[in-house]
């Protein structure tokens, strides 16, 4: 009988000791940093895990040419969903792929616009957050800036 109350009390501190070496263990693993460019391609369409693999972006705003431009009704309800795979699609029915390739510089390629054509848009990013994505659009005669707030 004593011998299994000893055996008892060597099993309990085994357990002790494997959890508290697990905890450690786990507690002390390093998360490598993500550079700028994979921190603001997350921003935009998110991390990858469980409940973050899209984020889907409502147009709150639009400038032209620096001046403050009056949003249509169909134009509030428009959406972009950026996912962590590199795809995306919008709220008039346009998808395609889209790649930050340098910090501030989001492009996307728009697929069967036209049957095989492809389309590929430029934006310098101005600012990006967990709430807002704003965007100007590159190569065109009039500055457009897009103000998008996040829905998910």
């Amino acid at each position: 009988m004593i011998i299994n109350n000893k055996s008892i009390r060597i099993s309990v501190k085994h357990f002790a000791f494997i959890l508290l070496s697990s905890f450690l263990f786990f507690a002390c693993a390093k998360e490598v940093p993500v550079d700028d460019i994979d921190f603001q391609r997350q921003l935009v369409g998110g991390t990858g895990s469980y409940d973050d693999t899209k984020k889907i972006w409502k147009l709150d705003s639009l400038a032209i040419d620096g001046k403050a431009f009056a949003l249509t009704t169909n134009q509030k309800k428009y959406t972009k969903t950026f996912n962590h795979d590199g795809t995306y699609s919008d709220s008039d029915g346009y998808s395609g792929s889209w790649e930050i390739a340098t910090i501030d510089n989001l492009s996307h390629v728009t697929s069967g616009v036209i049957a095989g054509s492809k389309i590929t848009t430029k934006f310098q990013i101005s600012e990006v957050n967990a709430a807002q994505l704003n965007v100007k659009l590159l190569n065109t005669n009039a500055k457009y800036e897009y103000f998008f707030v996040i829905v998910n």
